[in-house]
């Protein structure tokens, strides 16, 4: 009955599904069908007859011939050695004393948003834990908001409990920010930031929320280009929720600009970049073969989108020694997509309950019956299958995404597909579409909330796993910024992709 309601809106009369029947032409691809919606019964339909629906997404924008020619210069072994030197130079700069603790605090931020944190986990872990220990760590902030609010962050971020009253020096007897903060951007930016760490029922938290969003979004007056830069990026997206490696593309051209930046830790940053962004390259290359073998890439109803779903299982855990879990993870998720396809826009009833059947029984015995599309498709499962280490993986209908589910896409919208949760908002309660979104943002704040408290404290596992969670809505968060971003893929998901694969940084 599932299945019926999915199907029912797009069949062309009243006919009940009961009825629809169809028997194979051993000798073609084709089906004649004994009672579809106003289709005559003597009619046939093949993999690619105008009968069938479309959903109308668009074709792969990229070009697999060129996706699978990937190659770098930065896989030679010479680069690996001089990333290893720089490295020991980073690290003796924050096991160091430093004259003002603040630095050391700046150059753990500055790491992190350049995308070398993997390289230091242990010398940062150290660093901070010095910080959250050290009794007289008040006196080294003084009244400063910026210092105050990156302390607060970054020992968040790392699982430390800090409470939200540091702040509350900063505000008056009315429980507001101090009307003399307004003027202090960097300190509001810090405090920003700071802020998307909150956890529920933190009051100062949300105070500094609202406070500093609308603080910097009038920000008047003379900052620098790069202060300016960073207000705009941050009002844009709060960092708390931007992927660690685009993250890092985006800070490296920032730090360069900066009259304060550390030399070496550019030279690492760049290099570290381009070595990472070749173990990408050749991975997407590998897949793309992996994907024009199986003959995927000529399934016109599905969304072709093995480059952009790499970017989804990149999101969630980057780091370059885990390029089998990227592979793995990239597969299944393709493989899941194109099941949704089939069910949700190709197949025919009675075509999707002998698929779901073949499945179930994980058999190969007499799928003639089914067509050719279905039919490649149905083989390519079992023989990745084959290929699996770990044993028997039945991959049966997938489902979408929470967040694909309930973010709003006008381009899903116009080829008919079901309301999303602004829709269903505006629909339930009578608001306005302003107030529905407004209401749908609250949502994704509290659950970052949430998320942001279960962070905290300890587990009996550790790296990657951690960071996977949070780093899976950010990457939904990356994709669904401003729109469908998977189902159409020719804006901002291409500008990222193409960062992140296809041009590396230059050394000046």
């Amino acid at each position: 009955m599932a299945l019926q309601a999915v199907f029912s809106p797009f069949l062309v009369s009243s006919a009940p599904l009961a009825s629809l029947r169809s028997s194979k032409n051993p000798s073609s691809n084709t089906y004649t069908v004994s009672s579809i919606r106003g289709v005559a019964p003597t009619t046939t339909i093949d993999d690619t007859a105008e009968h069938r629906r479309s959903a109308n997404y668009i074709p792969s924008v990229w070009d697999y011939d060129f996706v699978q020619s990937f190659n770098s210069d930065y896989n030679n072994q010479k680069f690996v050695c001089q990333v290893d030197k720089v490295k020991e130079d980073v690290k003796c700069l924050i096991n160091g004393v430093m004259e003002v603790p603040l630095a050391k605090l700046e150059l753990i931020d500055t790491v992190q948003r350049l995308g070398l944190k993997y390289h230091f986990e242990k010398e940062i872990k150290k660093a901070l834990d010095s910080v959250y220990n050290n009794d007289s760590n008040n006196a080294w902030f003084d009244d400063s908001l910026y210092a105050t609010a990156l302390r607060f962050r970054l020992l968040r971020q790392h699982g430390y409990d800090v409470p939200q009253g540091v702040f509350e020096r900063f505000m008056d007897d009315k429980d507001s920010f101090k009307a003399a903060l307004c003027g202090d951007v960097k300190g509001l930016l810090s405090l920003y930031e700071a802020s998307f760490f909150g956890f529920e029922g933190e009051r100062i938290i949300d105070e500094a929320k609202t406070f500093t969003t609308t603080e910097l979004k009038d920000t008047k007056g003379h900052i620098s280009p790069s202060l300016a830069r960073k207000v705009s990026h941050a009002l844009d997206m709060p960092l708390h929720w931007r992927l660690t490696r685009l993250e890092a593309r985006w800070f490296i051209d920032t730090y360069e600009q900066e009259e304060d930046m550390n030399t070496t830790l550019l030279q690492l940053a760049k290099l570290d970049y381009n070595i990472v962004q070749s173990v990408y390259r050749s991975e997407v290359s590998k897949l793309a073969r992996w994907w024009v073998d199986l003959g995927l890439d000529k399934m016109s109803f599905s969304r072709d989108r093995l480059v952009e779903h790499y970017l989804w299982i990149n999101g969630t855990v980057s780091e370059p020694q885990y390029g089998a879990y990227r592979d793995m993870a990239t597969k299944i998720i393709s493989l899941i997509t194109t099941i949704d396809d089939i069910y949700d826009v190709y197949g025919f009833m009675e075509e999707l309950e002998l698929f779901t059947a073949y499945v179930d029984r994980w058999d190969i015995s007499e799928i003639d019956k089914l067509p050719l599309n279905i039919r490649t498709f149905y083989l390519s499962i079992i023989g990745e299958e084959l290929n699996l280490k770990s044993g028997k993986q039945k991959i049966k209908r997938g489902r979408r995404s929470e967040r694909e589910t309930n973010l709003m896409s006008c381009d899903e919208l116009e080829r008919g597909d079901t309301l999303k949760s602004v829709q269903c908002y505006m629909n339930d309660t009578g608001a306005t579409e302003e107030e529905a979104r407004a209401y749908i943002n609250s949502l994704v704040h509290k659950t970052w909330k949430i998320m942001n408290k279960d962070l905290l404290g300890s587990y009996p596992f550790s790296e990657p796993f951690l960071s996977a969670n949070p780093n899976l809505g950010r990457t939904a968060q990356c994709f669904y910024q401003y729109g469908d971003g998977h189902g159409v893929p020719d804006r901002w998901t291409k500008d990222h992709l193409i960062a992140l694969l296809v041009h590396p940084i230059h050394f000046n």
